[in-house]
């Protein structure tokens, strides 16, 4: 089904627009590399709390300044924007799903393991 709106991640914009790399800011943040770039490659919200959201935005932040862009900072509503016109094709009432990347749906061997663990639970 397709439906309108999405909210988009806008990390890998900011940090390019704020000339902060991926290394330097797990290193400010004290997570691996691979995290944030799992951050930056997400199109859509990535599964993190509001608190590493705050962290995010007080890094970047605290990053322009030590890079000399203080023009540059952001406020915490520029990480994540509403499209209220863009359209996604997805079933808004399959809510069996973790969030995430709202278009991807399980392989059918995680399918297979699903309904594994129900028989178990079942029986």
């Amino acid at each position: 089904m397709e439906m309108k709106g999405a909210v988009r991640w806008n990390l890998k914009a900011i940090m390019d627009r704020c000339r902060i790399g991926t290394v330097q800011l797990s290193t400010f943040m004290k997570v691996a590399p691979r995290t944030v770039t799992k951050w930056r490659q997400a199109e859509f919200l990535p599964e993190i709390n509001e608190k590493r959201y705050i962290q995010i935005y007080s890094a970047i932040n605290q990053l322009c300044d030590i890079n000399g862009t203080p023009h540059r900072k952001i406020r915490l509503p520029d990480l994540v924007e509403f499209c209220a016109d863009e359209v996604r094709d997805f079933d808004v009432v399959d809510y069996q799903y973790p969030s995430g990347d709202a278009r991807k749906k399980p392989s059918s061997t995680e399918e297979n393991k699903n309904d594994g663990d129900k028989k178990a639970i079942a029986a």
